[in-house]
């Protein structure tokens, strides 16, 4: 492993048309960027808009100077609390996020698989569309299909991951970076997204 990214999700409100419910936590967002900005010398990159099945999440990327640290920060839009839920639905609605990059992402998830490791289930109408984008090698296709791997390409390079099931409230995420890929998949995130929000609320 030669580098970890921290995630941290506030969440705001997304109810009706009244941006000042979203006040408290854009200030919190914000107090948090100019925070690791002044006291960490972390650099703030451009701030991406990630659809979820709660709305829109806002993710803002810190890193170090070398790179070898990326914090991302996510303003996420709260959910409602389920009818007969006790306590703060919203509380329990993301999850804190820890990445890790590896240099062999498929070795590592099969030494993981090995080890009994949950992963997070990918669909696999994901790789029907994945194969569709990339016209990926059948064998590479059906090795991501069985490791539950994600998969993303742009023209510096290619961007392996995968992600672990929720334990608590923390989630865990291996990566590989092939080339120069920079990124972080953002594709992907939709899917993310949509299978821990199906996961969270086949609990409730």
């Amino acid at each position: 492993m030669n580098s970890a990214k921290a995630s941290s999700t506030y969440s705001g409100s997304a109810s009706g048309d009244r941006p000042r419910e979203f006040g408290p936590a854009w200030q919190h967002f914000d107090e948090a960027v100019l925070f690791y900005t002044s006291a960490l010398a972390l650099e703030p990159q451009p701030f991406a808009e990630v659809p979820s099945p709660s709305g829109l999440v806002r993710s803002q990327v810190m890193v170090t100077s070398n790179r070898a640290v990326r914090l991302v920060l996510n303003l996420a839009p709260m959910l409602q609390q389920e009818p007969g839920q006790k306590g703060n639905g919203a509380r329990k609605s993301y999850q804190e996020h820890i990445a890790f990059a590896v240099d062999d992402l498929v070795a590592t998830a099969r030494a993981a698989q090995a080890r009994g490791l949950d992963f997070l289930r990918i669909p696999a109408n994901y790789y029907e569309d994945l194969d569709a984008r990339f016209a990926l090698d059948p064998a590479f296709l059906a090795t991501l299909k069985e490791l539950n791997l994600l998969y993303d390409r742009d023209a510096n390079g290619e961007f392996l991951h995968f992600y672990t099931a929720t334990v608590g409230s923390v989630f865990f995420e291996m990566v590989e970076r092939r080339g120069n890929y920079d990124g972080y998949g953002a594709p992907n995130a939709p899917v993310r997204h949509a299978v821990q929000y199906d996961s969270l609320h086949a609990h409730h």
